[in-house]
């Protein structure tokens, strides 16, 4: 595509002065654009000026095309009033338009031979048609799955068309499943956003203590409140990890060869067996780097696919960590990979785990300041983009909204946990069973006896899983009950 007009230059004569938030998303230079976006942040007059300037580049195709024509409109109005009226251009015989709401008619045709148009996803059949530069998918959450692969993505082929995605969420759709791609960094045509209502500080100039906010807030239904203010996907009823914002917990995360690193895992043949890798960092930050996920498999030939998969420079793998529901597994990763504890009180005292993953989860004070010398609050818990399965995971984990009699534990779903289980064994073994002590720090040596000894320990120490490498011969040791 030719240069378009300096945006900057256009932004000042129109008048336009964007949000620092809008600021991100009008700088981006992705063909795909994924703004998720609350309620009054500004996602059309954002979407609509954003294509002003292109619109006088010659010989361009431009669609805004809505579900329906009404919702498709609002862009189109943006635009209409910039250019048509306020800029004077109405007034200019050769330009062709037609703004008609009712029925559908919304277009403008340049005399340089460019033209835009409203089309409405209601009429399948308007959305056949020529080689497009750009599209704008207004209220894209509310699409049809098809809407865009079928109809439109290859209409943007010919050219190399961009598309834009500004929408308010509706949950695990495939908007969302679009929107993570903007999240993944090998993925440069690509880029995501995630805009609370509140980032429009000219509406709403306390932010996120604004007093209309938080009069939302007091007088809505919490998950109404975060996906249609809070443009969060994860807002839902039942909600287990509620601190969990893939926004602010998934990033980039590289394998560093100084932190300890460690593999968490959560058994299975029919369902998958998962095996966690994360790090911990000197400030007792986690960072899960890299997952094995897969069912139908042999433990033996789950551990031959770990031991042979390409590693980072510097890699090393210090201990695992287990459910003591399978010994015999613990066992033959102790032996054949690398020594892994397993036990029962990481599995017994679930409300205690999740609680433990929850305060990684949540923001704390981080030391640093921001450019004002305000303290910064972040998560101690990231995952890298790669790891599909732990972020699903997150984002679905959930018991009903009332559950009788039960308690949470069973009432929380039984299935597509087991790469939270396997975090959640992980982080206990680590900060409630001592696992981060050296066995020398706990125990002294009379209390340790080699493995066919089998010390009770409540019940048989094998059956526990518990096994812990000898500083001497590299066996494996049992613990008795003194420990």
């Amino acid at each position: 595509m030719p240069p378009m007009l300096d945006r900057e230059a256009f932004f000042e004569k129109i008048g336009y002065t964007p949000l620092p938030k809008q600021v991100l998303y009008h700088q981006s230079k992705a063909r795909f654009r994924f703004p998720c976006c609350g309620r009054r942040f500004g996602k059309s007059t954002m979407a609509g000026k954003d294509l002003e300037p292109k619109l006088f580049v010659p010989d361009c195709r431009y669609w805004i095309v809505g579900p329906t024509y009404d919702l498709g409109e609002k862009e189109f109005r943006v635009i209409w009033d910039d250019l048509i009226v306020g800029l004077g251009l109405g007034k200019d015989k050769r330009i062709k338009k037609a703004y008609s709401k009712n029925t559908g008619s919304m277009w403008i045709s340049f005399p340089w031979n460019t033209h835009l148009e409203v089309r409405s996803a209601d009429h399948p059949e308007s959305l056949v048609g020529d080689a497009l530069d750009g599209v704008i998918m207004s209220e894209a959450a509310k699409h049809r799955p098809d809407t865009f692969e079928r109809f439109i993505r290859p209409s943007l082929s010919d050219r190399r068309g961009f598309a834009d995605f500004p929408t308010t969420p509706e949950g695990y759709n495939w908007f969302y499943q679009m929107w993570t791609l903007g999240q993944r960094p090998d993925l440069d045509d690509y880029e995501s956003w995630r805009f609370p209502s509140w980032e429009n500080t000219v509406l709403f100039p306390g932010g996120r203590d604004d007093p209309e906010i938080q009069l939302i807030e007091k007088t809505t239904a919490p998950e109404w409140f975060m996906q249609e203010i809070g443009a969060d996907f994860a807002s839902f009823v039942g909600k287990i990890y509620g601190e969990w914002d893939e926004y602010e917990h998934v990033t980039e995360v590289q394998f560093n060869p100084a932190w300890p690193n460690y593999m968490a895992f959560d058994w299975g043949f029919t369902n998958p067996l998962a095996a966690i890798e994360f790090q911990v960092s000197p400030w007792d930050e986690i960072y899960v780097w890299r997952e094995h996920y897969l069912p139908y498999t042999r433990l033996e030939r789950h551990i031959d696919m770990l031991k042979t998969r390409d590693q980072p420079v510097g890699y090393h793998l210090d201990m695992a960590f287990g459910d003591a529901a399978d010994p015999e597994a613990a066992e033959t990763v102790s032996i054949e990979l690398v020594p892994c504890m397993a036990m029962p009180e990481a599995k017994e005292n679930w409300r205690e785990g999740v609680d433990l993953v929850k305060g990684f989860l949540r923001q704390r004070e981080s030391g640093e300041t921001d450019e004002y010398g305000a303290p910064l609050y972040k998560p101690a818990f990231y995952v890298d983009h790669s790891c599909v399965n732990v972020i699903r995971e997150f984002n679905n984990y959930r018991a009903p909204a009332t559950h009788g009699d039960k308690n949470v534990r069973e009432a929380a779903q039984a299935w597509d946990d087991h790469a939270l289980d396997a975090i959640r064994y992980g982080l206990m073994h680590l900060f409630r069973l001592g696992a981060r002590h050296h066995l020398a720090d706990v125990v002294s040596p009379i209390n340790l006896a080699p493995r066919d000894t089998n010390f009770e320990r409540g019940i048989d120490a094998q059956k526990s899983g518990l096994w812990l490498p000898s500083a001497g011969d590299g066996g494996f040791f049992t613990m008795n009950e003194e420990f």
